[in-house]
């Protein structure tokens, strides 16, 4: 199996798409030898960008985010918010962002503050989806059960996958991230953060878990 059928069959697995972590993390099961590579993570995304500048298998959806090539991005969009069948994938990415925004403000309503750095000023809190919005349905994207309230370093964090908590609101680091960095951000593997809200989260958890966090 080649690369290209490699990510083609891994985005099936996922829906027709998916994000660069669950690219990195489950692209071994289809092409075993990814990781003789040193710089096997440039190499993905060098097959991936020919691709797409080729029109040829693929296509990006926004940051971060890649489909197979005759994906529907209508399907990201809430059924209440209107799309018509000429609308462009940049309309949809900001019919996408106006969902998001309705997720934001229930999120900031229930949780009100970051539970790692207790900053609860909403003009600089974002609010992270655990499960991300790509990869859910309609009732999961404006859960309020499936997102945290984090301040944007732990936002990035947590989105990128180099972060990610244990159901007993410990947090767990990804080996990706250099010692110096996480001295840095001021955190440690096993840390509790007892404000952390777990309750009801904890199938989303295990999805990040197993989906987006970074072990390698």
């Amino acid at each position: 199996m080649t690369k290209v059928e490699a990510i083609k069959k891994l985005l099936e697995d996922n829906g027709g798409i998916a994000t660069w972590e669950i690219i990195y993390n489950e692209i071994e099961k289809y092409y075993p030898a990814v990781k003789v590579s040193r710089e096997w993570q440039a190499g993905i995304r060098g097959v991936l960008y020919r691709e797409i500048k080729n029109k040829k298998t693929f296509k990006k959806i926004d940051e971060g985010t890649f489909a197979i090539l005759d994906y529907d991005e209508k399907n990201l969009v809430l059924p209440e918010i209107n799309v018509d069948d000429k609308v462009t994938i940049k309309e949809i990415i900001t019919k996408i962002r106006v969902g998001q925004a309705q997720f934001r403000k229930k999120l900031i309503l229930s949780l009100k503050k970051c539970p790692i750095t207790k900053i609860d000023d909403p003009r600089i809190l974002n609010a992270s989806h655990i499960k991300p919005w790509v990869m859910s349905d309609n009732q999961e994207r404006l859960d309020t059960k499936n997102g945290f309230l984090f301040s944007p370093t732990f936002d990035k964090l947590f989105d990128r996958g180099f972060i990610t908590f244990s159901n007993n609101k410990e947090i767990i680091i990804s080996a990706t991230l250099a010692q110096k960095n996480i001295d840095r951000l001021n955190i440690h593997s096993g840390q509790q953060f007892q404000d952390l809200p777990i309750i009801g989260r904890e199938e989303y958890l295990e999805y990040h878990r197993n989906k987006i966090f970074l072990y390698a």
